[in-house]
């Protein structure tokens, strides 16, 4: 009987979670900036900033394929006001990320979360995906698995949402 009503209670809160869907106020999470070793949280961070939140891993494959365009994106439109805020979900200390990172010259914020509470919170299928989030913090677009980041259709997306305000 108590699992029962641990089962219908959880139920319950399962359908109060508001959806990650397009549309959705983008979900607050903290991770560690590895650029200062301090914890930060996403909300407090990068309110009314347009920024593309990006879930990966060192061990992913398809990540490796998409950190070059996010680079390539983040040079021509951080300038703009884009923010690029990369969240490695890897269990291994945040030496290893800053190093795989550094391999690929990246300039854009790169946050650790090890225990991939992210993970849970974006409802993500696996690595890497990627939230477009406008600066009103309303996700704009999901991309799952690698994604050419630099093309003219993405940097047009982003332009917009860069030339409209925050509401």
């Amino acid at each position: 009987m108590r699992l029962l009503s641990a089962l219908i209670v959880a139920t319950a809160l399962a359908g109060c979670v508001a959806p990650v869907e397009v549309g959705s106020v983008a979900p607050d999470f903290t991770a560690t900036n590895l650029a200062s070793n301090e914890p930060v949280s996403f909300t407090e961070a990068y309110e009314g900033q347009v920024t593309l939140v990006n879930i990966w891993a060192t061990w992913c494959e398809p990540c490796k394929e998409e950190i070059p365009a996010l680079q390539e994106l983040y040079e021509t439109m951080g300038p703009r006001g884009l923010k690029i805020a990369a969240v490695s979900i890897d269990e291994a200390g945040p030496e290893v990320v800053r190093e795989f990172m550094a391999g690929f010259g990246v300039t854009f914020d790169v946050l650790h979360d090890p225990a991939g509470t992210i993970q849970q919170t974006y409802r993500t299928t696996g690595v890497p995906e990627s939230f477009l989030v406008g600066r009103d913090g309303r996700i704009m677009r999901i991309v799952y698995g690698d994604h050419p980041w630099a093309s003219d259709a993405n940097r047009r997306i982003v332009e917009q949402l860069l030339a409209a305000p925050a509401s």
